[in-house]
C-alpha cells in the first residue's frame, strides 16, 4: 500500500481546488434537481401500507432490467425480481424514515411514523407476523442459554424478536413473477404457489430500525431550549428501540459482537460461490438451493424439525458469523439509546463491540476484517474479502479520534487510504469517482461511495489542526466523489429524479447482486439527500 507524500497531495489539491464544485456548491446551484429528488423519495411508497418500495425502474427499460435477473425458469431470479419489484429492506425503509425526518414537516413525519408503527404492531396485511423469535410456530433462538427469551407472541411486548430484513411494501404473501406474471412454479421453495420467500432476522438491518427510531424520537420530543425530552407515557418509538436492542444483546457473543442472525434463520450457500457472470452465478445458487433443500428434508425426516433447527448447519449458520458492518450500525444503535436512556447496559453493550472491533483489525494492511465465523471452538476473522462499508462506516460511526487511539496516530488516514487502494474507481484521468463494494475498480456503488464521502468529512475535520495536508486531500476526495456520483443520477420525470443502486449488474461477495444503472435505489437517493443536507443519521442533532 501506498500513501501519497505530502507534496504529491498538495499538488494535487492545488490543480484541482479551482475546478471542482462541493456537495453544498452543487445543491445551491441546483435547487430544481434537489426538489426532483425529494418528489422521488417522498413518492416512492407504496399506496397501500405508506411502506417506501427500495427500488423503481423507468417503464421504458423494465422489461430489460428484468430479464437481466435471471431465465424464467431461475428461483434466484423469481425471488429477486419480485424483491426488486415489491420488496423494501428495512434498512432502506431506515434511511427513507430519517431523510423524510431531515426534511421536517407535519407530513414527512407522520410518513416515517408508518414503520415504526407497523413493526411496534408485528404484521402488515397478509403478512401477520413480521417479528422473529420463539413459539407460535417460529424457532429463532438468540441465545442458547435462554431459548425462550426472544418471543414472536405479538402481544408479548418488550421481549418481541428482530424484524425481518426484507418484507413486501405492499404487504402482500402471493406474488407473481414480474418478468412473465406467472403464479405458479414447480420448482418454487416449499410449495408452487410463487410467494414472499425472504424470511432473515438479520441484526445490521435491525440497528437501523433502532437508529431511525432514535432519530424520528429525538425529532419528535427533544426540546432544544431545556436540552430535555418531553413526553408522558413512552413513545412507541423508544418503545421499539428498546425491545429490539434487547434481542440484539442476547446475540451478543463471548467475543463481544452481535451474532448476524438467531438460530433458525436458514443459509443454504455452506460452501463459497465460485463467480462467474451473474446468470452463472444464479444458476449455481439455484443449485446450491436444491441441494440444500433435500439435505435439510433428510434431516428432518432423521432428527425431527427441533434438533435440526438447532443442530443443522444450514440454520446455525448466521449464529456462528458475525458481521463487522452489523457491529458498526449496533453500536451507533447502542450510542444513541445510552445518550437518551443513561442506561449502563447500552453502554456495556457497546464496550463488548469494541472489544470485537479490536480483535479484527488487520494491522499489516490497515482495515477491518470483514467479520469472524466461529469455527473449531473459536472466532476466526473473515479474511477472504474486503468489505469497503466496514472501513468508511469505520470512520463515521467510531470515529478517527477513536481510531487512532486504538491503532496509532493517522491510523483513519491509513484506512481510507487502504480503501481508496482496493475498492476506488477512478475516470480515465485517474480522478476519483467512488469506491466499489469490494477489491474491484470496475464497479460503483451510489450507496457505499456516499457513505465514504462522509469518512471524508469526519477525517477533514478531525486532521484540521494536527494534519492540514491530510484535511485538504479528504475535502477534495468529498468533492471528487459527489461530482462523480452525478453520473448515475437519472432524470425519472420532468419533476423527479433519482439515483441508481450502482453502476453494472454483478454478484458482490457478500450476499446479493449489484444492479444495472437503470435500477433506481432508494437507499442511494436518500444518502444523496442527507449528505446535501448536512445531516448525519449516526448523531442526535443538540442545537437546531
Amino acid at each position: 500500500m501506498k500513501i501519497p507524500s505530502e507534496c504529491a497531495v498538495c499538488l494535487v489539491f492545488a490543480f484541482l481546488f479551482q475546478s471542482i464544485v462541493s456537495a453544498e456548491d452543487l445543491s445551491r446551484h441546483h435547487p430544481a434537481k434537489d426538489h426532483h429528488l425529494v418528489n422521488w423519495i417522498q413518492s416512492q411508497k407504496s399506496r397501500v401500507t405508506g411502506f417506501p418500495l427500495s427500488f423503481g425502474m423507468a417503464d421504458n427499460q423494465r422489461e430489460d432490467v428484468l430479464q437481466r435477473m435471471g431465465n424464467s425458469d431461475s428461483v434466484t431470479g423469481i425471488i429477486e425480481r419480485i424483491i426488486v419489484e415489491e420488496g423494501t429492506s428495512v434498512y432502506d425503509t431506515a434511511v427513507w424514515q430519517i431523510a423524510l425526518a431531515a426534511l421536517g414537516g407535519e407530513e414527512n413525519i407522520r410518513a416515517a411514523s408508518v414503520p415504526i408503527e407497523t413493526y411496534w404492531r408485528g404484521s402488515l396485511r397478509h403478512l401477520h407476523n413480521i417479528r422473529a423469535g420463539r413459539g407460535g410456530g417460529q424457532t429463532f433462538i438468540y441465545d442458547r442459554d435462554q431459548p425462550d427469551a426472544i418471543s414472536s407472541d405479538l402481544t408479548d411486548l418488550g421481549r418481541r424478536g428482530f424484524v425481518f430484513r426484507i418484507i413486501n411494501a405492499h404487504g402482500k404473501y402471493l406474488a407473481a413473477d414480474p418478468l412473465d406474471g406467472k403464479h405458479r412454479f414447480s420448482g418454487f421453495p416449499n410449495w408452487p404457489d410463487i410467494h414472499w420467500e425472504d424470511w432473515k432476522p438479520i441484526a445490521g438491518e435491525n440497528a437501523w430500525v433502532v437508529i431511525a427510531a432514535m432519530q424520528i424520537y429525538h425529532h419528535k420530543y427533544f426540546d432544544y431550549e431545556t436540552g430535555q425530552y418531553r413526553h408522558a407515557a413512552e413513545p412507541v418509538e423508544l418503545a421499539l428501540a428498546k425491545e429490539i436492542a434487547r434481542a440484539a444483546i442476547h446475540l451478543q457473543a463471548n467475543n463481544g459482537a452481535v451474532r448476524m442472525a438467531p438460530i433458525g434463520t436458514y443459509f443454504f450457500s455452506l460452501d463459497e460461490i465460485s463467480g462467474g457472470t451473474a446468470r452463472e452465478v444464479a444458476a449455481e445458487l439455484d443449485e446450491k438451493a436444491m441441494a440444500s433443500k433435500e439435505s435439510y428434508e433428510r434431516l428432518v425426516r432423521e432428527w425431527g424439525e427441533e434438533r435440526t433447527i438447532l443442530q443443522s448447519e444450514h440454520t446455525t449458520w448466521y449464529y456462528d458469523e458475525i458481521s463487522t458492518e452489523n457491529n458498526l450500525s449496533w453500536f451507533t444503535a447502542f450510542k444513541l439509546l445510552y445518550e437518551v436512556t443513561e442506561d449502563p447496559e447500552y453502554r456495556l453493550a457497546m464496550l463488548r463491540i469494541e472489544r470485537y472491533l479490536k480483535s479484527v483489525w488487520n494491522a499489516d494492511e490497515h482495515y477491518f476484517y470483514q467479520g469472524a465465523h466461529f469455527t473449531d471452538g473459536f472466532w476466526q476473522p473473515n479474511s477472504e474479502h474486503f468489505a469497503t462499508d466496514v472501513q468508511t462506516w469505520a470512520i463515521c460511526k467510531l470515529g478517527p479520534e477513536r481510531l487512532d487511539e486504538w491503532f496509532g496516530e493517522g491510523a483513519a488516514f491509513r484506512i481510507w487510504q487502504t480503501t481508496k487502494e482496493f475498492a476506488g474507481v477512478f475516470d480515465d484521468g485517474r480522478r476519483l469517482q467512488g469506491v466499489g463494494y469490494t477489491r474491484e475498480k470496475n464497479r460503483l456503488s451510489v450507496e457505499w461511495t456516499v457513505g465514504a464521502i462522509y469518512a471524508m468529512d469526519e477525517l477533514a475535520k478531525y486532521y484540521e489542526d494536527s494534519h492540514p495536508e491530510w484535511s485538504r486531500s479528504a475535502l477534495q476526495e468529498a468533492k471528487l466523489m459527489r461530482r462523480g456520483i452525478e453520473t448515475y443520477r437519472q432524470q425519472v420525470s420532468e419533476t423527479r429524479s433519482a439515483y441508481s443502486y450502482s453502476s453494472r449488474r454483478g454478484w458482490i461477495p457478500f450476499g446479493w447482486f449489484s444492479h444495472d444503472k437503470e435500477v433506481l435505489s432508494l437507499v442511494s437517493s436518500c444518502w444523496v439527500l442527507l449528505h446535501d443536507k448536512g445531516f448525519n443519521p449516526f448523531r442526535l442533532m443538540r442545537n437546531k
